[in-house]
């Protein structure tokens, strides 16, 4: 069985025809959707709130009771990485408190963390919560995964940098139990050098954004470096519908699709349908971007011509040295899949593009 965690768009609509998929499909279900309050939220995330929809305590109650009718959970997210130091105080710790008796008013029966003195906060509240350990815990080790469940999570998003990594994955499997989750269509690279600075620059602009600039610096550099090299989203830790099974095979049966900043303006039914079916014809970055009028990338892939590209990470445990410089597999893979479709020209204007509208360079 294959269960898929959904991002929000707090549309009853959108449920509906979740649970008509769930209806259709024996061998897979959406089982979740998460998200968070932007108005008057006082607790970050790991989202921009810039790029989320204005949703209020009030518009979170209706959806849940419509999601709840489904019988599909709801999961909040609070899973920034920093939040003033306000979890080591009374203050901070009573206002915490409150807050979650006020979201478990509101039928909210799961979290998303990252923190662990939130965790160890959540974990003492009566009734509690079913806790799921962020992305952002950076799971990447059975050891880290032992720890997080003494913590008391119950179920675990493995780290990005490990998507294709079957040896670390099998390892957590095997000491964590069946509640590893892991993101499908994600677009971040392994290994990025930008991603602790990332979440803490959303760390900040999930409560309070302060402008353009610091929410457009990260993402904008991460869509330079794949118009310069366009391998780097070969390098990213996505997985194709068609590649779920290795996935299953070796114990992972929670998968999660990210894009809260996408579902506004994309299509999450058509995406997770293509998901649950295991199976798509088309443009894998539209995909990936939950075929959403906002997507960074306008260079196009087409996801038969990536057949294959996961089968030499399946069979050989050390296929992957974590060395690009010497080792070429997915530069190779790409020139392949880019072929004769013009990509040059798509490449060499997105690099111009970006390189002249930098908002950061406005303020130097």
């Amino acid at each position: 069985m294959k269960y898929f965690c959904m991002p929000a768009d707090f549309k009853t609509e959108t449920l509906d025809a979740y649970a008509e998929l769930n209806r259709t499909h024996t061998d897979a279900m959406i089982f979740e959707t998460y998200g968070n309050i932007t108005v008057k939220n006082r607790f970050g995330s790991g989202r921009n709130t810039s790029d989320l929809q204005k949703i209020d305590m009030e518009a979170l109650k209706i959806y849940v009771a419509h999601s709840v009718k489904h019988g599909i959970d709801f999961n909040y997210t609070i899973n920034t990485p920093y939040m003033g130091n306000m979890e080591f105080t009374k203050e901070g710790v009573a206002e915490i408190r409150a807050f979650l008796t006020e979201l478990y008013e509101a039928g909210i029966r799961s979290l998303t963390l990252a923190l662990p003195g939130l965790m160890e906060i959540a974990n003492e509240m009566e009734p509690g919560f079913a806790i799921r350990a962020s992305v952002i815990s950076n799971t990447n080790t059975a050891n880290k995964a032992m720890e997080l469940k003494r913590l008391g999570a119950e179920r675990v998003v493995v780290d990005e940098s490990i998507a294709r990594d079957f040896k670390a994955l099998k390892s957590i499997v095997s000491a964590f139990g069946g509640k590893v989750e892991i993101i499908a269509n994600s677009v971040c690279q392994q290994d990025c050098t930008y991603r602790i600075f990332h979440y803490n620059q959303i760390a900040g602009d999930s409560i309070d954004p302060t402008d353009g600039v610091s929410c457009s610096f990260y993402r904008h550099r991460c869509a330079l470096r794949t118009h310069k090299d366009p391998s780097t989203l070969l390098k990213a830790a996505w997985i194709r519908p068609e590649d779920l099974k290795h996935y299953v095979d070796i114990g992972i049966e929670y998968f999660k699709l990210q894009g809260r900043q996408a579902v506004a303006t994309g299509d999450p039914v058509r995406a997770v349908r293509s998901y649950m079916e295991e199976s798509y014809d088309g443009d894998f970055v539209e995909l990936l971007f939950m075929f959403s009028s906002t997507k960074q990338l306008q260079l196009k892939l087409d996801n038969r011509r990536l057949d294959g590209f996961i089968t030499p990470f399946v069979e050989n445990d050390s296929f992957c040295p974590k060395n690009c410089a010497a080792h070429s597999y997915c530069s190779r893979f790409a020139e392949k899949v880019l072929e004769g479709t013009g990509a040059e020209q798509v490449l060499a204007n997105g690099c111009e593009f970006l390189s002249q509208n930098d908002p950061f360079k406005t303020i130097q």
